[in-house]
């Protein structure tokens, strides 16, 4: 997930920002905090050495390192189907640039990820079995195009062959060009007697960057499939895949209040008409292959399944990103008042054998969330944006435009910094109401925070929690901003993948509002992108003095004084730590909120805040002192 890439001059140039602007506000991501570590289970299962045929298309899996079962661990590579353009199959590999814990391997030109197989038996094989290694492989990601390789500058992927003896050979080399491609497929024999071995295994492995900060040297895999009685001419596979990211169950947002989507005059109309994919048949023709297919979508985890009415068409031998649609409006979402997870769904009606290999990706799924917050993002980034760096002025805002359908309250704005980088920096929080289709002149409210240094384990966001909930109802906007700061930045996280409608993003450079946008196509990046910054909204809860008091006594903390680890009495929903100050410094990692523990024995003894969220959207405010 991954890039930083010089874009000013070619973004000016393109009028896509101001001419004040002293620096990109576009970049890639130096850092990806959303690694999984791959489980350890599937390594124990894994027999000494696999056996023909050995595939792999990524799509088996979900985002994450590449499964034990037959990829050694580490290497730093990452299934997704987010970084990729058009893959043959839904999932691929991408050799980043950041390790498995998705970080920089250096400052330097150098190697950065590798892939390499686990032993497979090719024992007992001659030239005559015909066994040959295909793969896809594609320059660049959705981002930006690798750095152009030099002598100095070696940026490349390669495909090695690990012999008999113990010595990897290399087969194959492809430097860049400095030019994003499409992917495309190769073969190569592994008929040498020298490969012919019980431990035979193959490995990618590439160079570039090691820093991820001036480029952005990606390269991906897809669809590795090795196996005997092939031939040099075998280009061809009888499989029909689907490939992009399926597009949102909701028309206007990625996810928005369970009681927002409840409350709308007609909630269909919230769904989406169209949601949509592509797909691609592999297969060798001469003929076109008719394909069915439908949608569904189900309350998680285990709710009725309801289908969409089927569709199809022929689709040519060879054909690719062929798109395919369902009709999202005529699917029923029970209109109760809990919050739900939603999964989504376009099925292949292919006719393959449930144990085939290819039968995986057939399937293309998303998740929706109504619960309490508006997003028009999927919550994982694959770049960065920063305000424009600057030195006097007022502060410049990004907001974004939400639609309701009854009167609400903003509790607080989430956000997604790129620590270290956004660390120690004020920002400030705005709630405007609507003046003729732009953010009024004066905010409805305001609240600053500076960003903390670090952040919990597992947890990438910060809450800028209102004092007290903002009501808003009709049109309302929502947005940060920070003060000068000479030559810094401060990024947040970007979602290339989904944006928002049409004139829902807005920035304020010189105190005039202005339609903001993310196509950057025209300079070879991704078509479209959203900032990942979320309302979190309260349906409307009414405090009054006397419900506070109540709710402030139904919660209570201790020891209290503690010596860091703090018990928390009574129910919550979110807790937020704040200093003397009134400035968030910690905030509890997903897994500790249910125990109602709060570990704060990384925080200098003194005097604290711990501001609490309960179920109803009440916010409490509770002093602790930490001793030791």
């Amino acid at each position: 997930m991954t890039r930083f890439l010089r874009l000013t001059q070619l973004l000016l140039a393109a009028g896509l920002l101001p001419l004040s602007a002293r620096a990109q506000s576009l970049s890639n991501l130096t850092r990806d905090p959303n690694r999984v570590a791959p489980e350890a289970s599937a390594a124990a299962a894994r027999p000494a050495a696999l056996s023909l045929p050995f595939f792999d298309d990524f799509s088996t899996q979900p985002e994450g390192a590449p499964s034990a079962q037959r990829w050694a661990p580490g290497g730093g590579t990452l299934v997704n189907n987010r970084f990729v353009l058009a893959p043959p199959s839904r999932g691929a590999v991408t050799f980043d640039g950041l390790n498995g814990q998705g970080r920089p391997y250096g400052s330097f030109f150098s190697d950065t990820d590798t892939l390499t197989s686990q032993p497979i038996d090719l024992s007992g094989l001659t030239a005559a079995s015909n066994v040959y290694l295909s793969f896809f492989w594609q320059a660049g990601n959705i981002f930006s195009a690798p750095t152009t390789a030099s002598s100095s500058r070696p940026v490349f992927i390669r495909l090695e062959f690990l012999a008999r003896n113990g010595a990897w050979r290399e087969i194959w080399v492809q430097r860049s060009q400095g030019q994003r491609t499409g992917f495309r497929q190769l073969l190569f024999a592994v008929t040498d007697a020298q490969y012919l071995h019980a431990g035979f295994q193959f490995r990618f492995h590439t160079s570039g960057n090691q820093s991820n900060v001036d480029n952005d040297d990606a390269w991906s895999i897809d669809y590795v499939r090795l196996d005997r009685n092939r031939s040099a001419t075998d280009s061809t596979n009888r499989d029909i895949a689907t490939s992009r990211p399926l597009t949102s169950l909701l028309k206007r947002y990625a996810a928005m209040p369970v009681w927002q989507y409840n409350a709308s005059p007609n909630p269909s109309a919230e769904l989406n008409n169209v949601i949509n994919t592509t797909v691609n048949n592999l297969g060798p023709g001469p003929a076109g292959t008719p394909v069915d297919w439908l949608g569904t979508v189900q309350i998680l985890p285990a709710g009725t399944v309801g289908i969409t009415a089927k569709n199809g068409k022929s689709l040519d031998p060879g054909s690719r990103q062929t798109p395919v649609t369902v009709d999202a409006s005529s699917l029923a979402i029970p209109l109760t008042p809990e919050e739900k997870v939603i999964r989504h769904s376009i099925y292949l009606l292919t006719g393959e054998a449930a144990n085939s290999p290819t039968v995986r990706n057939d399937t293309i799924s998303r998740l929706t969330e109504l619960k309490n917050y508006y997003a028009y993002d999927d919550g994982t980034p694959e770049a960065t944006l920063s305000i424009e760096r600057f030195s006097t002025g007022a502060p410049r805002f990004r907001a974004y435009r939400f639609d309701l359908n009854k009167p609400d309250q903003v509790r607080s704005l989430r956000i997604y910094p790129i620590l270290p980088a956004a660390a120690g920096r004020l920002i400030t929080a705005n709630v405007w109401e609507d003046d003729g289709g732009k953010p009024a002149a004066q905010p409805k409210a305001t609240q600053s925070i500076v960003i903390p240094a670090s952040l919990p384990a597992g947890q990438n966001y910060i809450d800028i929690l209102f004092p007290t909930p903002v009501g808003v109802s009709g049109t309302f906007y929502i947005g940060y901003g920070h003060g000068p700061f000479g030559n810094s930045v401060v990024p947040f996280a970007l979602d290339l993948n989904n944006a928002p409608p049409a004139g829902y993003f807005l920035k304020n450079t010189f105190g005039t509002w202005e339609n903001a946008s993310f196509d950057f196509s025209n300079v070879g990046g991704a078509p479209a992108g959203s900032l990942i910054m979320r309302p979190v909204m309260t349906n409307n809860q009414t405090v009054t003095s006397a419900s506070a008091g109540q709710a402030a006594a139904a919660v209570s903390l201790y020891p209290n004084p503690s010596a860091g680890l703090v018990r928390i009495e009574g129910s919550y929903r979110h807790a937020e730590v704040l200093d003397a100050l009134g400035r968030p410094v910690w905030m509890p990692a997903a897994a500790q909120r249910p125990h109602g523990e709060l570990d704060l024995r990384g925080l200098p003894s003194g005097v604290y805040l711990v501001r609490l969220a309960l179920p109803d959207g009440l916010l409490v405010t509770k002093r602790l002192v930490l001793a030791r």
